[in-house]
């Protein structure tokens, strides 16, 4: 009896733990299919004419036109603002990885610790100031410095705004990495940069991905400061683009839906191909830190 009890109690637990999963994984279906039904509705959309977008934009399309890309493609002038806005982007993150590394490997591993750890809290102090609070005086100081109208004043100023939470993530992933293998470095004589860029760095790949894909993210989709720092039609980023090309044609929404799927279609890309790297990166650098 005692036994048939026990195998019933844990046949009980069992079931109640598949009961939980089977919910969980219920909820998290009904949950996906929320977040992604608007992304499927513009894909619906972009792929209708004008007159079945306004009578059944949720409905699936009757017929296929996908000359609303080609169209859109032209209307947004895509080759030069998809230009703009991947130099602005790939330089952006090549001086955010370069510079915050380097800084963050001075930050995590030098032996001045009070000074140091003074820096790294004047850094830290980027990610808590609101970033609102400082765009007024931010938009009159590159205008004084005549860094309007320019890629080069979007770059330093990007560069400028997300090195501190990259800083963040580099020397919290670096403290966890063991200093032996500093020492062994220095023993087989090399210098600063040596131990940087063929030591560390390579070991940096988790992070330094997650850095990129989240930064990538943030300034292909920026608005606000384009908007205010570009005002000449050849400068203008995807998503200022997207802003006047809605405004133009915002009575023509398969069009409109073609163009924010141009938009957002190579940062999707860039996501896939580097997300696995992601939550190892963020989990080591914020836990670590």
């Amino acid at each position: 009896m005692t036994s048939t009890t026990k195998v019933n109690k844990g046949s009980g637990k069992l079931s109640s733990r598949r009961f939980k999963t089977m919910l969980i994984e219920i909820i998290m279906i009904l949950v996906t299919a929320v977040v992604l039904y608007p992304f499927l509705i513009m894909i619906f959309v972009s792929l209708k004419s004008t007159k079945e977008a306004l009578i059944s934009p949720n409905t699936f399309p009757s017929e296929f036109h996908f000359e609303n890309f080609v169209k859109a493609w032209q209307i947004m002038g895509y080759e030069k603002v998809f230009l703009n806005t991947l130099i602005i982007t790939a330089v952006s993150l090549l001086g955010i990885v370069v510079f915050s590394g380097m800084a963050s490997y001075i930050l995590a591993w030098s032996k001045h610790t009070k000074f140091y750890g003074f820096l790294y809290l004047f850094f830290l102090c980027g990610i808590m100031i609101p970033f609102y609070t400082a765009l007024v005086p931010l938009v009159k100081l590159m205008t004084d410095i005549h860094m309007t109208n320019s890629l080069f004043g979007m770059i330093v100023y990007y560069c400028g705004r997300n090195m501190p939470m990259a800083i963040f993530l580099y020397v919290g992933f670096i403290r966890g990495v063991s200093g032996e293998i500093l020492e062994a470095g220095k023993i087989d004589g090399a210098n600063v940069f040596t131990l940087y860029w063929r030591v560390l760095f390579p070991i940096l790949k988790p992070i330094t991905t997650t850095i990129i894909v989240l930064d990538a993210l943030s300034l292909w989709n920026d608005f606000l400061f384009p908007r205010m720092m570009l005002t000449k039609s050849n400068l203008r980023t995807i998503a200022l683009s997207q802003y006047y090309f809605t405004g133009e044609y915002g009575n023509k929404w398969e069009l409109a839906f073609a163009a924010y799927l141009l938009t957002i279609i190579p940062i999707l890309i860039l996501y896939f191909l580097l997300q696995k790297n992601i939550i190892q990166g963020v989990a080591a650098g914020a836990v670590k830190g």
